[in-house]
């Protein structure tokens, strides 16, 4: 599988990171500081947001509660 890199938004260490199949936002955990951040697939690369700032249509879970995917 072929990886991206990208910087955590918390302490910018360079992550590796499985290219997304989709435009998907997920979840990432940085192995340098730990903490959990988003990655979301756009038109022109990647973006990276941290988990309470990133907005709702990129959060995968707020996504999935917003458009009722979960399971029911």
């Amino acid at each position: 599988m072929s990886t991206i890199t990208i910087p955590c938004p918390y302490c910018n260490a360079s992550c590796e990171h499985p290219v997304p199949k989709d435009y998907s936002p997920m979840y990432h955990t940085c192995h340098a500081c730990g903490k959990r951040f988003i990655v979301e697939r756009t038109a022109s690369g990647y973006d990276v947001f941290r988990e309470n700032e990133a907005p709702c249509c990129s959060d995968p879970e707020c996504r999935e509660l917003e458009l009722g995917l979960g399971d029911d």
